[in-house]
């Protein structure tokens, strides 16, 4: 390039890029680490937030920043309404971080806890980012969609075991070089029914998990082409509706109604006359295959007054009360109530409230409701009735999550978290692919970028100019 003007010749240095990585893969792999390894099971020195799908949610967004600041990166450029959720959700853990920090009564504790907050934000904002600004093309959505249904299938197949004959599978699975955070083998039991677990860290969480998959897969069977295809959909969504009720959960089952109300009145005429068919069906099985547990789970709402754990919720309130009346605007730093110097809160608003203070919940629920409205928006934006019907589905998920936070504190179980943010992330991928021409999105590609196709039009006439200096 001797000879060359300065400014071409800087022009035609190399430039740096990223080696391709097909999203879709990388969240699939996220996928099995999340729902196929026991939620015990971590990183020793990174402890509770070390789970392997975590430290793979903080690799994509290291991924994404990269793939942000580099050409060819590979992500999406244009609006993107899961970057405004990112970012409440990045002012919630930083300010109350930044507040519980400068507390002066904060122990070694609590502020070891504030920074395992911290790697947990990095996990949920680079899942959703990296889902939301990644995935090139509606068949890699649709194949994350069908991996991410099929290990829910999994999931459910572990609950049925667990529920039937009391076989843990998940206490067998160990992987090297993580350590157990609990215990693994431990069902417990309410009424006379065993509470199963699966891979998850809790009954609650297992319930909820499917709860927030049922959609998806129901979404996905009412779509499927006749014949075997069609029978293995309605086979994953019927495991995953199957398994649920086992949790003898009330948050499960208030998770489902939330699906329900989302995604019953979207549909057209005949599909719900279909379903009125179908459910007395499905729950006179129920009672055939597991006689007393309909009676139980009704029983769970009907005497909900008496129940010990819905008091222990209560009386939460008052006790929770003395400590935002002394951080009520930003709380006493996310994650630093902990619940074996403190006090268990079922309710992950009110946790919030502890712990990041009145803007953080305005925070949350505003990343709760862009992700949602997000769903929507993407199915405004469709004419094809199949992606429709899925956008519609993804935000019932979105909201049955929303609604189970009242009941549990969902962000201190992994399993659910990580789903919550993969989901909004899917929610941002289905709004930007409804955006762009249909031509372009069924090749896959990823979207160019104003600044290489400029450098791609100039190259022949710099090619040209150099030979002439030769």
């Amino acid at each position: 390039m001797r000879g060359l003007p300065f400014g071409i010749a800087r022009r035609m240095s190399p430039r740096v890029h990223l080696p391709y990585v097909d999203v879709t893969s990388l969240l699939s792999l996220y996928v099995v680490l999340l729902l196929g390894i026991p939620s015990q099971l971590i990183f020793g020195p990174l402890g509770a937030a070390g789970t392997p799908a975590n430290l793979l949610g903080m690799v994509c967004l290291f991924w994404w920043i990269l793939a942000v600041m580099l050409p060819s990166g590979g992500v999406a450029s244009g609006p993107q309404p899961i970057r405004t959720a990112a970012v409440f959700l990045s002012a919630m853990v930083l300010g109350s971080y930044a507040a519980g920090a400068m507390r002066p009564d904060i122990v070694p504790e609590e502020l070891r806890a504030a920074d395992r907050g911290l790697l947990l934000l990095a996990t949920w904002a680079g899942v959703a980012l990296i889902t939301a600004d990644g995935i090139r093309s509606w068949s890699r959505l649709d194949d994350l969609i069908g991996r991410l249904i099929g290990m829910g299938v999994f999931l459910a197949v572990l609950g049925m075991l667990q529920f039937s004959i009391g076989l843990n599978i998940a206490g067998y699975i160990h992987v090297p070089g993580l350590r157990i955070n609990g215990t693994l083998d431990l069902i417990s039991a309410r009424s006379i029914f065993r509470r199963i677990t699966g891979t998850a860290s809790h009954p609650i969480e297992f319930g909820v998990v499917l709860a927030m998959l049922f959609p998806l897969a129901l979404s996905r069977a009412f779509a499927a082409p006749p014949g075997k295809v069609k029978m293995r959909r309605w086979l994953a969504a019927g495991s995953i509706g199957v398994a649920l009720p086992m949790s003898v959960s009330r948050s499960a089952i208030l998770a489902i109604a939330v699906v329900a109300l989302f995604i019953i009145p979207s549909w057209d005429r005949r599909r719900r006359l279909a379903t009125l068919k179908v459910m007395p069906l499905f729950l006179v099985g129920m009672r055939l295959m597991i006689p007393g547990l309909l009676g139980t789970i009704t029983s769970l709402f009907t005497n909900i007054s008496n129940d010990p754990s819905t008091k222990g919720r209560t009386e939460d309130y008052a006790a929770a009360a003395k400590y935002i009346a002394l951080h009520p605007l930003f709380g006493r730093g996310f994650r630093t109530f902990i619940p074996s110097m403190y006090r268990f809160l079922d309710n992950q608003y009110l946790m919030t409230i502890v712990d990041a203070g009145l803007i953080g919940l305005v925070l949350l629920l505003l990343t709760f409701l862009i992700g949602i409205f997000t769903a929507r928006g993407a199915r405004r934006r469709n004419d094809d009735p199949i992606r429709k019907d899925l956008a519609q589905a993804i935000a019932a998920a979105i909201a049955a999550a929303m609604v189970s936070f009242a009941t549990f504190d969902a962000l201190s179980f992994p399993m659910c978290g990580g789903l919550l943010f993969l989901l909004i992330g899917l929610a941002g991928a289905m709004w930007r692919l409804s955006g762009q021409p249909h031509d372009q999105n069924e090749q896959g590609r990823p979207e160019p970028r104003a600044s290489l196709a400029s450098v791609a039009t100039a190259r022949p006439l710099v090619d040209q100019m150099s030979s002439a200096a030769r």
